[in-house]
């Protein structure tokens, strides 16, 4: 039989002011940068930049999902508020991960709200109708929706192997390198700088711990170098100790 040839994909119109600066941000995402540029020029076409300070949100709880967004900087949690009033931290993005993809894709309401915790965040709103209309087209394009719906999923069970990795000792142990793996940068001296600025009270929140429990835990680290906060990164100056403390339990 001949081979299967697919059709080229068509040059989009000339991009309105302004779009080039998303599309070049598209195309640095973990989600897009596979997928055709004449694809991503027609998702910008339909995407919002919005440049955002600390605590403002990306939606609220119960909003419907109308976009997929990507973040080009910052950091933002995705949180939920419980009967008691008290709210969870389900999960954190960075620079270049997108959120809030599973509701997108079923046009439903957000579980839970996103709000960004770092002292500014540049976020991209893609059209949710626009990207699901190019994905049919765009092979490219459905093949990175089905593996950021993947990355979700293993931030789910990070989120689960962290709350049950033991003492707070050894959830906060996880959650640095964790953290460490997605978005650290190894320097010239060996140590791994990490571009994340965490209050005590968010962390408590992520391992699931009170924030006089986790200022406890962190000072030996801090007073021997194992872990320093550094202006707005915090620096693992000894790994093997920190995995060390991952792995007791």
């Amino acid at each position: 039989m001949p081979e299967t040839v697919s059709p080229p994909i068509a040059s989009s119109p000339p991009l309105a002011a302004g779009a080039s600066r998303v599309v070049a941000l598209l195309r640095t995402s973990h989600f897009l940068r596979e997928v055709p540029l004449p694809v991503i020029e027609r998702l910008a076409a339909r995407s919002t930049l919005r440049e955002l300070a600390v605590g403002a949100p990306l939606w609220r709880e119960g909003d419907v999902a109308t976009g997929f967004h990507v973040i080009a900087s910052g950091l933002v949690t995705v949180r939920r508020s419980l009967a008691s009033g008290a709210e969870v931290i389900v999960a954190i993005f960075g620079s270049r991960e997108n959120v809030g993809d599973t509701a997108a894709l079923e046009a439903s309401r957000y579980p839970a709200e996103a709000v960004v915790i770092s002292e500014a965040a540049t976020v991209i709103r893609v059209d949710a109708q626009r990207l699901l209309e190019q994905s049919a087209l765009c092979p490219a394009l459905a093949l990175a929706l089905q593996q950021a719906l993947c990355r979700h999923a293993a931030a789910l069970r990070t989120k689960v192997e962290i709350l049950s990795a033991g003492t707070v000792r050894a959830r906060l142990a996880n959650l640095f390198l964790h953290l460490a793996s997605r978005f650290g940068d190894e320097l010239a001296d060996g140590t791994m700088a990490v571009p994340v600025s965490l209050s005590r009270t968010t962390l408590a929140s992520l391992v699931s711990a009170r924030t006089e429990t986790v200022i406890r835990a962190l000072r030996p680290w801090e007073r021997d170098g194992v872990l320093v906060t550094d202006g707005g990164r915090f620096v693992i100056g000894d790994l093997p100790t920190l995995t060390a403390c991952a792995a007791e339990g």
